[in-house]
């Protein structure tokens, strides 16, 4: 049975996903005048069925937590962010509860969703391994959502105070934004949990190393660049950010191809 510190992280991950599924329905809700528009809630159902029925029936291992995050990503946030820019977009006013300062809040709730979820699990501390995959998934996935916040960030921010982004520019960063959130599962499917054991996928791992190193970080180190330059929005921290993690996916890819060989 789950711990009463696990219980309550299952609690708060509920009450935060319905607060997060309610909030990126209510923009085009209310900027639309259409309560209609509440209806696409419907695609966070997946995730939180499947959540509930783990919980229910006591089946809520590391294993089957990862398909909540997936369907969470895949059917629910990223069309949820590609509804509300791509109805209210450059309409978000600041002025407004419902606005960019409100959305960054609601978008900032995915990386704890993901914490909660990961330490949730019946068997996440039942071995080293997995308390070591926990760990490691947890900060490094965490550190990447909020990359990604960072980025709708910087639209954001164009659209309040007007620093002169192109709108196809800012769309195209969405774009990519969501692209990144649909590679986080991914980063989970290169591990196979089973029976307290934990193997890395390893072909699984380079591709997902490669592809995160050229058409994430690059592709984000190269748009904050450009934002940087030509707009004169600081973003040193995540350029840094970028660039480490390219250095750290070619020695992980270095580690993995040398482990492999011994």
């Amino acid at each position: 049975m789950a711990s009463c510190p696990t219980w309550v992280g299952r609690l708060v991950f509920s009450a935060l996903i319905i607060t997060q599924c309610v909030f990126l329905a209510a923009y085009p809700a209310k900027y639309e005048n259409n309560s209609g528009w509440y209806a696409v809630t419907i695609t966070f159902a997946p995730a939180v069925i499947l959540w509930c029925y783990l919980i229910v029936r006591s089946k809520a291992n590391l294993r089957l937590l990862f398909y909540v995050w997936d369907l969470y990503v895949i059917f629910a946030l990223v069309p949820n962010i590609g509804i509300v820019f791509g109805v209210v977009g450059d309409s978000i006013d600041k002025n407004r509860y419902l606005g960019p300062n409100t959305l960054k809040l609601v978008l900032c709730i995915t990386p704890l969703l993901l914490l909660l979820l990961l330490h949730s699990a019946d068997d996440s501390h039942d071995t080293d391994e997995h308390k070591e995959l926990v760990s490691k998934l947890s900060y490094l996935m965490a550190i990447d959502l909020f990359d990604v916040v960072d980025m709708i960030d910087i639209v954001l921010e164009g659209y309040e105070y007007n620093i002169g982004i192109p709108k196809g520019f800012g769309t195209g960063m969405i774009v990519v934004a969501c692209y990144t959130l649909l590679l986080t599962p991914w980063h989970l499917a290169e591990n196979k949990v089973k029976c307290g054991r934990v193997e890395l996928r390893f072909c699984t791992a380079i591709c997902r190393n490669i592809v995160e190193m050229l058409f994430v970080n690059l592709v984000f180190l190269v748009i904050r660049a450009v934002v940087f330059f030509d707009y004169g929005k600081d973003a040193s921290i995540f350029i840094a950010k970028n660039g480490i993690a390219m250095i750290l996916s070619m020695l992980e890819i270095r580690y993995l191809c040398s482990s492999d060989s011994d």
